[in-house]
């Protein structure tokens, strides 16, 4: 111990044994307070309260809000449209290399909005002017790349069976067959 008398000149660590922790007192030699050391337990006045955790989106009302049929074909014929229409323009040329321009434009167009931006974003150009969203079920997320992929893929048991594409009508989860297959959801934004 310390020979120095209690005061403004004590050093913090020469503490009395069983003496309560007082005020801090700035000194030359310690000049901002010094923290509790890890071992011990911060003094704290009051009971603390745990911050509020967000609300799983279970119990966010309305969640999840499938997307119904018609917002939903809606967002489909948007991407076409402007998916294909430059190739359509494109093959009315007699001419291989506006052609190919075409095919181009169309394959480009289709990764990056069907595929990149549907999976990274949860929307393509369409959903978005409709307010839609696509996302795994599981999570709400958006599903990925990949899964926008796949799920592009899963598409053509909806058009090879045309009731696939009209399934939204009448499943209780409003789901295409490709949505049935890759555990995705469309769902509507809230307003």
């Amino acid at each position: 111990m310390s020979s120095t008398p209690p005061g403004p000149m004590a050093d913090p660590d020469d503490e009395q044994p069983g003496a309560r922790p007082t005020a801090w007192h700035p000194t030359p030699a310690v000049p901002f307070p010094r923290p509790a050391p890890p071992d011990e337990p911060a003094v704290l006045t009051g009971t603390p309260v745990p911050p509020p955790s967000p609300p799983a989106r279970s119990e966010v009302p309305g969640w999840p809000l499938r997307a119904s049929w018609r917002p939903r074909v809606t967002a489909f014929a948007l991407d076409v449209t402007v998916m294909t229409a430059p190739l359509l323009i494109a093959l009315a040329y007699d001419d291989a290399v506006v052609a190919g321009l075409g095919i181009a434009w169309w394959l480009a167009w289709f990764v990056g909005n069907r595929v990149l931006a549907q999976g990274r974003y949860g929307a393509s150009l369409g959903k978005q002017l409709t307010g839609l969203r696509l996302v795994r079920e599981s999570t709400g997320l958006p599903v990925g790349a990949r899964g926008a992929l796949v799920r592009e893929l899963a598409h053509v048991t909806d058009a090879v069976l045309l009731v696939g594409l009209l399934r939204p009508l009448w499943d209780a989860r409003r789901r295409t067959f490709a949505d049935s297959l890759c555990a995705t959801a469309a769902v509507q934004l809230p307003d």
